[in-house]
């Protein structure tokens, strides 16, 4: 049995979750929570604009074999196996200590940490890559699963890079359940504290250093 926590709303991250995991024949509970409208943060320079269908989580589980319930709060979850996040609000105390959680981090942990990891790794020169790993209470810590860095060609667009690193998310955590059985789960250090969204006075000058990186790796 996989389980994975989303939000009971229509979300790009957890259908595309969802067909992986059915294209690899899991037995998949999905556990919504509430969705809360945010006042988001609009940055100068999306990298994630993904659009998701119109299908809520319930008849999408409907079509796709899957059990699914809900929850009106996270304090309501019981943990009895691993649980994928899909997608969540914070996560309380008791459930990162039940070292049963799984997220997959679009950055090379541990080098950057928090919000808008891809654009932060960019413009502070860091790996560019994809950690699955086991939450703990600190944000982006806890316990390794793997980690992959990102290949970065000379034909790249930042866009290309931003949507092949999401595709490498979805694989990595799709996977992560197969992954963790020969996993040594070494704690992970800490390299720097966690980002919040990039600044527009940073944005400004992300293009032209993603194309500085790009031009040094291919050197």
């Amino acid at each position: 049995m996989v389980y994975v926590l989303t939000y009971d709303y229509p979300h790009k991250k957890t259908q595309d979750l969802l067909f992986k995991l059915k294209i690899k024949n899991y037995d998949v509970t999905v556990i919504g929570t509430p969705w809360i409208e945010r006042n988001n943060f609009i940055p100068l320079i999306p990298h994630r604009f993904f659009k998701a269908d119109n299908i809520y989580p319930l008849e999408l589980c409907n079509q796709l074999g899957f059990k699914y319930k809900t929850i009106s709060s996270l304090n309501e979850l019981e943990i009895n196996d691993y649980v994928l996040i899909a997608g969540a609000g914070i996560i309380p105390k008791k459930l990162t200590d039940s070292k049963k959680i799984i997220n997959s981090h679009p950055a090379y942990l541990p080098y950057t940490r928090g919000l808008d990891s891809l654009k932060w790794a960019i413009f502070e020169d860091q790996p560019i890559g994809v950690t699955t790993h086991i939450i703990s209470e600190e944000t982006d810590a806890g316990w390794l699963i793997k980690k992959e860095l990102l290949p970065l060609y000379s034909w790249d667009t930042f866009h290309s890079v931003a949507y092949r690193q999401y595709e490498m998310e979805i694989d990595m955590l799709a996977n992560a359940l197969e992954d963790i059985k020969t996993a040594n789960l070494e704690l992970l250090g800490r390299h720097s504290e966690p980002k919040r969204r990039m600044p527009h006075k940073y944005e400004i000058k992300l293009i032209s250093r993603f194309n500085k990186m790009i031009d040094n790796y291919n050197d």
